[in-house]
């Protein structure tokens, strides 16, 4: 599943190419697809795309749709009049086309771009593809009242990459359980999962099963500085490319050229040559070198 750096790394290279566009048709190729906001469906024409953000693992469309709306604040989110909210969850990707370029197998969504937003004058520029091999991903088309009853939004937790240290330490803390599932919690933290939990844990030399109420404050602050620094250079590095994944250019990325621990089970640590043990915690395959990562 796409992380916080392959999102992010997604919503950069997807706005190069559509900011500014109108949204001039929709097609739903894959009913499951469009999770919520069909009833929103005619709104979308004439939308003008103004930006291309990104909250936890969520990448979000913010549309200029009426004029003469007074946009109303949603948290963690650039100010708009309606917004297209997608989960990529395992295998949603994004790609821009050139105009009349046909569905292609696993094309669930097609959103026809425009040069300005006079639905009755549409000017042809390209076909925005939401494709998705195992159709886990999904789409909602919403209005910025509407992230207040969804549960899922209002529960994410803050970004790692914009609080400090501290408030990362403090969100770690909050509730009992190991350290792995805290990192996989988007209640506490948005946007991580079993890559950058791995590699985080790993360079803070913390064990992936270590109780949160067995580590000390100073060891919750070098985690926060870990995991700051994984992600910092993972989204330099433009994610990891495992499987399916591609920017919105169609590039991989490289950070798994940079992998310490995760998916190198039975492999030799590059720090101290120990053989990496892998095993499930938190119900996820969990990769880590015993000496490196010693328990408290």
């Amino acid at each position: 599943m796409p992380e916080l750096p392959e999102v992010e790394t997604i919503a950069r290279t997807l706005a190069l190419q559509i900011v500014g566009s109108a949204i001039t048709s929709v097609h739903v190729l894959h009913s499951a697809s469009l999770a919520a906001g069909a009833a929103l469906l005619p709104a979308l024409a004439g939308s003008r795309i103004a930006r291309v953000a990104r909250r936890g693992k969520l990448l979000v469309l913010c549309l200029e749709h009426d004029a003469d709306a007074v946009p109303v604040l949603v948290p963690g989110l650039p100010k708009a009049s309606l917004y297209l909210v997608f989960h990529l969850k395992m295998t949603g990707s994004f790609f821009v086309h050139p105009p009349e370029t046909a569905a292609l197998k696993h094309t669930r969504l097609i959103f026809d771009l425009g040069e300005n937003s006079r639905p009755e004058k549409p000017t042809t520029r390209g076909r925005l593809f939401f494709d998705d091999i195992r159709t886990f991903g999904y789409c909602r088309v919403m209005l910025p009242n509407d992230f207040a009853l969804w549960g899922f939004f209002t529960s994410l937790g803050p970004e790692p990459l914009s609080v400090g240290n501290e408030d990362i330490a403090q969100a770690l803390k909050r509730g009992g359980g190991n350290i792995k599932a805290a990192l996989l919690d988007q209640r506490r933290l948005a946007g991580i999962g079993n890559i950058y939990a791995d590699e985080s844990l790993f360079q803070a030399k913390i064990a992936p099963q270590t109780k949160i109420s067995a580590l000390s404050r100073n060891a919750l602050l070098r985690l926060a500085v870990s995991l700051r620094a994984v992600l910092e250079q993972a989204v330099r590095e433009c994610g990891s490319s495992i499987r399916n994944y591609r920017d919105a250019a169609g590039n991989a990325g490289s950070f798994q050229n940079s992998f310490m621990v995760y998916g190198r089970k039975g492999e030799k640590c590059r720090i101290c040559g120990t053989t990496l043990l892998g095993s499930k915690v938190a119900g996820r395959t969990t990769v880590h070198c015993p000496r490196c990562q010693k328990l408290p």
